[in-house]
C-alpha cells in the first residue's frame, strides 16, 4: 500500500485552489468596475451595463462559493458541492460569451481575455466540485515508484 491509500480520502490540493481562485477573484471585479465606469466598455459588453456587472459579480460570488465548499470538503455536503459545481459551470458559460463579445468588437481585447481566464478558472473549479460530490478522486500527478 502506498501512502495515499492509507491517509483515507484524497482532497484537492489547497494550492491548486488558490490558484485558481486568483484569476476571479482579482480580475472580476476589475472588469465589473471597467464596465460600470466606463461608457466605451459598457458600450461594447454583450449583456449590457447592469447585466455585465450582474454576471461579473455572481461569477465573483460562485468562485468564492466554490473555493470555499472544497477547502473544507470534509464538511461540506456533496450536494452543496454539486451545486457550487453547476453554478461554477453556467457562470464560465456566461463568462465566454461576455468574453467573446470583447473579442468581435476587439477594441476591448484585454478584458475579454481576462474574462476568458476567468472562464477557463471558473470551469476548472466547477469541475474539482463535481468530482468532488462524485466521490471521484482529484486530478492528480502519478509517481512511478520503483519496485
Amino acid at each position: 500500500m502506498n501512502q495515499a491509500e492509507t491517509d483515507g480520502p484524497a482532497r484537492t490540493s489547497r494550492t491548486l485552489l488558490l490558484l485558481l481562485a486568483a484569476g476571479p477573484v482579482f480580475e472580476l471585479p476589475g472588469a465589473s468596475i471597467a464596465v460600470g465606469s466606463f461608457v466605451e466598455v459598457a458600450d461594447h459588453a454583450v449583456f449590457g451595463a447592469a447585466g455585465s456587472q450582474l454576471v461579473l459579480t455572481a461569477a465573483l460570488v460562485t468562485a468564492v462559493l466554490t473555493v470555499s465548499a472544497l477547502w473544507g470538503e470534509s464538511r461540506t455536503s456533496a450536494g452543496f458541492r454539486r451545486v457550487v459545481g453547476s453554478c461554477s459551470g453556467v457562470a464560465a458559460g456566461l463568462m465566454a460569451v461576455l468574453a467573446m463579445g470583447f473579442v468581435v468588437d476587439a477594441q476591448w481585447a484585454v478584458v475579454a481575455v481576462l474574462l476568458a481566464h476567468c472562464a477557463v478558472s471558473l470551469g476548472v473549479l466547477g469541475g474539482l466540485a463535481l468530482r468532488s460530490a462524485a466521490g471521484v478522486a482529484p486530478l492528480s500527478v502519478r509517481t512511478v515508484s520503483s519496485r
